[in-house]
């Protein structure tokens, strides 16, 4: 049996928009697993009860699919130690490397019932707290057929000077074992080519408003200078451009502190203002118009947060050439000459006092403040623009090219393959190893050791329980039947039950550590402590010698 794990936030069905980079990336390849994946067994581990509607309601089109009927399974995270146990997966993957790889490489070493890869894949990379996190992913706990599936050469570029860093500055303090021992693969984002198909321009600017036989540049993205890109460069080339022709740029996404309003201020300026169309905020359902009504796709990023640009493979499904800045992730895309132009950047050699206070700056002024030392080449980027915009025959040729390179390599129907390709490879890496001696918890202490002073005691393993005052009411369904949907996964009635039916059958009450014996081989000693504290807590148990003083 072929078995995959993925854990995620899911905060992706909580915005239906989805117009986030990180969040159209989750989204998509929950769905093309869903559409693409041969394994035998898909099991999703949700963050909370309330994501379980969202995910069914989020991804009913692949979920009503007759192959996936008995092969997806839905379980809270906090099943995945249970799940460990039990189930021989193949791999664990989580969508995003910040919030889990530390923590699932524990979790696997702990509680896995046999040897398995874990994986990750990164996204925004600049922030400060992912430096600091850097620190946990050398110490002990990943394993050498464990990766971190890196989008770009740049991200696996990042991670490697990154993560050597990290581990050279704790062997300077001594710590000898400090290190990354896992695996850097190359695996993209993608898209699904079919959300892109080919639609007449003339119908789609008519969509949007736009007036007929206009050279159109779209530019789609976050609209902030903070943690995408600063496009009053842009604005400059567009003047240029249209003392040659009548050129328009349509810029689409997400607004940021009303930089739309700022950017049409500059536009009026340059007396550009019926020359640039804005549309904040719009509905992701328009995202395949705006690009049919564009005739050269522009992404002119300055910006360290981003590490491969799924933007950009998408205007080249929907056909479009592309001229992007040479920088970051954006290399991997695009083939110069032949599916658009990559325009060359100029940064810095050193970034002075700013390396000092980066720790502690906003995490959006310190992305500001880093891509406004970066220059993206504004006569390569007009002349490449220009080039494209005298040459129709040119755009045509390029926008089929990108369309074909998605097809071959950023199809979700061909990055699933290779994931599971993957996957299978570094299990079979997992199994030659074979059982791992459990390393010391590196992420700290456990909550029994640092809070267990919080309460006025602890319940002993000798503490004698016995039926409470709530007792009868409660089995007989008229009180406390897990209160809180997120306690069923914990909390489940008929173990209450069998902990009531095991203290009759020990004459009404008995110490905690015979429950457990009892209980052995049905419910860890554990859960049993768990049971009682909570049937405690309800009147369901009382302890018959009382509080002590």
């Amino acid at each position: 049996m072929r078995i995959l794990g993925f854990v995620n936030s899911f905060d992706e069905l909580a915005d239906p928009d989805r117009r986030l980079g990180r969040k159209v990336a989750n989204y998509g390849a929950v769905a093309a697993l869903l559409e693409y994946s041969s394994f035998d067994e898909l099991h999703f581990f949700l963050p909370f009860q309330a994501a379980l509607r969202p995910f069914e309601q989020g991804y009913a089109p692949w979920l009503s699919r007759p192959e996936n009927a008995g092969r997806v399974k839905l379980f809270s995270a906090q099943a995945l130690p249970a799940a460990l146990e039990q189930v021989a997966y193949t791999a664990l993957h989580a969508a995003e490397l910040e919030r889990y790889f530390p923590e699932l490489c524990h979790l696997r070493n702990r509680f896995a019932r046999r040897t398995l890869p874990i994986t990750c894949v990164p996204h925004s990379l600049s922030y400060w707290a992912t430096q600091v996190r850097n620190l946990y992913k050398v110490l002990p706990g990943p394993q050498p057929f464990d990766s971190i599936l890196c989008t770009s050469r740049a991200a696996r570029d990042y991670l490697q000077k990154a993560l050597g860093a990290a581990a050279e500055g704790l062997k300077a303090l001594g710590l000898s074992q400090a290190g990354y021992p896992g695996r850097l693969d190359l695996v993209p984002l993608g898209v699904r080519l079919a959300d892109f198909p080919p639609q007449d321009q003339a119908q789609a600017q008519a969509a949007l408003g736009l007036e007929p036989g206009v050279l159109t540049l779209l530019c789609l993205g976050r609209l902030t200078p903070y943690d995408k890109y600063d496009l009053t460069p842009l604005l400059g080339v567009l003047s240029l451009l249209n003392q040659r022709r009548p050129t328009r740029l349509v810029l689409a996404g997400a607004e940021d502190r009303l930089y739309g309003q700022a950017l049409m201020e500059t536009a009026r300026g340059l007396g550009l203002a019926s020359r640039v169309h804005i549309f904040k905020n719009f509905d992701t359902s328009l995202k395949p118009t705006l690009l049919a009504a564009a005739d050269i796709f522009v992404s002119p990023s300055d910006n360290l947060q981003e590490t491969f640009g799924l933007a950009i493979i998408e205007a080249m499904a929907a056909g479009l050439p592309v001229v992007a800045s040479d920088f970051s992730g954006y290399r991997d895309l695009v083939a110069p000459g032949k599916t658009g132009f990559l325009v060359p950047t100029l940064g810095p050699s050193h970034y002075g006092t700013l390396d000092s206070v980066w720790p502690v700056l906003a995490d959006h002024i310190a992305a500001l403040l880093t891509s406004q030392r970066l220059a993206v080449d504004l006569g390569i980027l007009h002349q490449r623009l220009e080039t494209l915009a005298g040459d129709g025959e040119l755009r045509r040729r390029l926008g089929q090219a990108g369309r074909r390179r998605v097809e071959q390599r950023f199809d979700w129907a061909v990055v699933v393959p290779r994931l599971e390709r993957l996957w299978l490879d570094l299990a079979r890496q997992a199994n030659e190893a074979g059982p791992l001696p459990a390393p010391p918890n590196v992420l700290g202490a456990g909550l029994a050791q640092v809070f267990g002073g919080f309460p006025s005691q602890t319940l002993a393993a000798g503490e004698v329980l016995a039926a409470g005052p709530l007792a009868e009411r409660y089995l007989a369904g008229g009180w406390a039947r897990v209160p809180y949907p997120d306690m069923g996964q914990s909390l489940d009635p008929a173990q209450v039950g069998l902990v009531l039916q095991i203290l009759a059958d020990l004459g009404g009450q008995a110490g905690l550590d015979r429950l457990q014996a009892a209980l052995a081989g049905r419910l860890p000693a554990p859960q049993v402590e768990h049971l009682a504290l909570w049937a405690l807590k309800y009147g369901i148990l009382r302890r018959p010698a009382g509080l002590a003083p």
